[in-house]
């Protein structure tokens, strides 16, 4: 009797095995067998559920993403944290992100190349920066308005605080850098925010 495979599960353990190759290899050093071989089957039947390595790149990121952003909603919602808590905590798993998942150096890379093109990874990896800048934007104007964050331009500081996590991610592949008092840095000036 022939195995019942769960058609979406199965594809679902070939991107989470394709995000730890992709994090690893990059998107360009990455084919096909690489990831067949991390998920312990052959490419014919990777092809079964993905007509090629950019679909699964899409798929990979696309999730990745959806969890990043249901982690920061997680942050943004948690009513025991008073608004400069919120944005530290932010700020931190965000860090932390970059730090030990290689994805967002993969985003980076592929920022950089899309860049030239006009394509649906382009726009999501828009949408999705976008999003989380809408986040900090709105936790700094929900500070204002609690008399918790000094009245300032909450846009400008959202496209600041987004700037520094960028620029964390840009240093932490060029070099070692010392996480914790980048950290510190970012919790000072997030600190200056209060009334």
């Amino acid at each position: 009797m022939p195995k019942i495979v769960d058609y979406e599960l199965k594809k679902q353990e070939i991107i989470e095995k394709a995000k730890e190759v992709f994090a690893k290899r990059g998107y360009y050093n990455t084919n096909i067998a690489d990831i067949s071989e991390k998920c312990g089957m052959g490419r014919t039947t990777i092809y079964q559920y993905f007509k090629n390595k950019d679909e699964i790149f899409y798929c990979t990121i696309g999730d990745f993403l959806e969890e990043l952003k249901v982690k920061v909603e997680a942050i943004v919602s948690d009513q025991s944290l008073t608004f400069i808590e919120k944005l530290k905590k932010l700020v931190f798993e965000l860090v932390n992100e970059y730090e030990y998942n290689n994805i967002f150096v993969l985003l980076m890379e592929m920022w950089i190349i899309l860049k030239r093109e006009n394509n649906k990874l382009l726009e999501m990896l828009k949408s999705y920066t976008q999003e989380l800048k809408i986040q900090i934007k709105n936790l700094i104007s929900q500070g204002i308005a609690a008399n918790e964050i000094k009245p300032i331009d909450s846009e400008s500081m959202a496209d600041t605080i987004y700037s520094f996590i960028e620029s964390f991610t840009l240093q932490s592949v060029s070099n070692n850098i010392d996480k914790q008092r980048k950290l510190s840095s970012l919790n000072i000036l997030i600190d200056g925010l209060r009334v």
